[in-house]
């Protein structure tokens, strides 16, 4: 069965401290097709990279993997609503950068938002770099909100990383071994030391933006939240 047509829009959200940017993607069924599809409602929500270097919604990486999982389709399963936004102070967003700590009540607001507006039960949650940061303490946070947990190039020196994550649900952590800004070394010993582990994907050669690589990350992360979803 094939996805209907995905499109995205542009939402303005209260946020903590003034509007967010956001931009919904959403998928049009029919009736018939909707009654083949099987509930709950879940959604995809990506956080973009570090503000201070120039990281936006619009972010290479950000865009392929939110563009990928829209046209995921499983059989039987709803295909995937999208939605990437600006943290505080980036673009439309009103509010100043806070380090990590206000973005993650910036992303509370979304989840938040998809949840009651728009009916999602679960998240499948992913961040790049900077933003892997602010996603990885919110889903440790809120275990029961989210359906799986996707880390790109997790900038560990940034954030106050883990030593656990929840049991909860399945979490990947995606990493190129010639990343030029966040060190390899110190990604694989954080990964290393993690209770439950989760699964590791090392791209020979990939630096951290994954130029000439994005079509292999977006493979096996598609890989991945299929198998979740199954």
């Amino acid at each position: 069965m094939s996805v209907k047509t995905w499109s995205e829009k542009t939402v303005s959200l209260s946020g903590p401290v003034g509007v967010l940017d956001l931009r919904l993607g959403e998928h049009q069924y029919s009736e018939n097709e909707l009654e083949n599809k099987k509930a709950p409602k879940c959604g995809f929500i990506m956080c973009h990279p570090h503000p201070l270097y120039s990281g936006t919604m619009d972010n290479k990486v950000v865009t392929t993997l939110v563009r990928g999982v829209s046209r995921l389709d499983v059989e039987s399963v709803r295909a995937l609503d999208t939605i990437r936004f600006n943290f505080r102070g980036v673009g439309s967003s009103e509010g100043t950068h806070d380090h990590g700590k206000g973005e993650q009540d910036d992303l509370a607001a979304v989840v938040q938002y998809a949840m009651t507006e728009l009916g999602w039960q679960k998240v499948y949650l992913a961040g790049f770099s900077f933003g892997s940061g602010v996603a990885c303490l919110y889903a440790c946070a809120n275990p029961e909100k989210i359906a799986g947990l996707f880390l790109v190039a997790p900038a560990v020196h940034h954030f106050d990383a883990p030593s656990t994550l929840p049991f909860e649900f399945e979490s990947h952590v995606y990493m190129g071994d010639a990343d030029e800004v966040v060190p390899f070394d110190e990604v694989e010993h954080w990964v290393d030391l993690l209770t439950p582990q989760p699964h590791w994907h090392i791209f020979e050669e990939a630096g951290h933006f994954f130029h000439g690589r994005l079509i292999d990350l977006k493979k096996a992360f598609l890989e991945d939240v299929a198998n979740i979803i199954l």
